[in-house]
């Protein structure tokens, strides 16, 4: 599988833009996911993509809240592509990879099916459906 990007957890979207801006980071649109309540917005600079991710609403939960609380703004997932992804998650179970959050339908990816697995010697990662 290839990488597509490295999500970044962050509080304020706009400044951490901001900040990546200065690096050289171009960036797309925003994309707010009512369904996950998550901002979430693309940058690339040399071919190497981020996502930056931060919640919607702060009244209602959202997947990267407790990350956000113990660990504050950093990466926290690589994501990888997949032609294949009933069959790439069945092989990264055996791998002793744990399902987080089951596959389902991504507005970030044109409703395309995204899984979030854990192992505790990589940590999180996401596989996205091509």
């Amino acid at each position: 599988m290839k990488i597509d990007h490295i999500g970044y957890a962050v509080k304020k979207i706009d400044q951490a833009r901001d900040s990546f801006e200065k690096l050289g980071f171009c960036f797309e649109r925003l994309i707010e996911d009512t369904d996950r309540n998550i901002k979430i917005m693309f940058g690339e600079k040399e071919g190497y993509r981020i996502e930056l991710v931060c919640p919607l609403n702060k009244k209602e939960a959202s997947p990267i809240d407790t990350y956000l609380h113990h660990v504050g703004p950093a990466p926290y997932h690589i994501c990888y592509q997949s032609e294949k992804l009933d069959d790439d998650i069945e092989n990264l179970k055996k791998q002793g990879f744990k399902m987080i959050i089951e596959p389902r339908k991504a507005l970030a990816f044109g409703g395309k099916r995204v899984a979030f697995l854990m192992n505790l010697s990589v940590g999180l990662i996401e596989i996205a459906e091509l």
